[in-house]
This record gives structure tokens, C-alpha cells and sequence, in this order.
């Protein structure tokens, strides 16, 4: 009734009353954005491996290996 008087859309009103609402809660009891813990994933070991053509596999590359990896591969070329 109130909303016809006031020739207003029955939607709206109530979109202003849960708004209002929600501003009246305490600080306390509002649930929004924050901070939250991040716990960084431990680094598990690679498990690449070169398969070669001839059968020959290199197992275990990873970052640290690499140039020794090309070493090898030159060396075979």
C-alpha cells in the first residue's frame, strides 16, 4: 500500500530496505573483502624426461641442470 501511495516500484522499495539494513549492522558482524593467510605450495621436484630417438632418456632436468642437459645433447649430436 505504502508503495502505491508513494507511486513507487514495489522492487525498489525493496531494494532500499535490505541496503539500509545492511549499513545499520555493526562493523563487527560485516562480512567483506580482507586479508586472508597464503601458505605458498612447497616446490615439488620436476620429473622431465628427454626422450631420445635411439632410446637414451635423461631424467631429472630441471632449472638448475639445464646447461649440463645441453652439454649432453652437444656432445651426442
Amino acid at each position: 500500500a505504502y508503495c502505491e501511495q508513494q507511486e513507487l516500484r514495489y522492487s525498489t522499495f525493496g531494494y532500499w530496505v535490505r541496503k539500509l539494513r545492511r549499513a545499520a549492522e555493526p562493523a563487527t558482524e560485516k562480512k567483506g573483502a580482507g586479508f586472508v593467510p597464503v601458505i605458498p605450495a612447497t616446490v615439488q621436484p620436476t620429473d622431465l624426461t628427454l626422450s631420445l630417438p635411439n632410446g637414451l632418456e635423461i631424467r631429472g632436468i630441471e632449472a638448475n641442470n639445464l646447461g649440463l642437459v645441453r652439454d649432453l645433447l652437444g656432445m651426442l649430436a
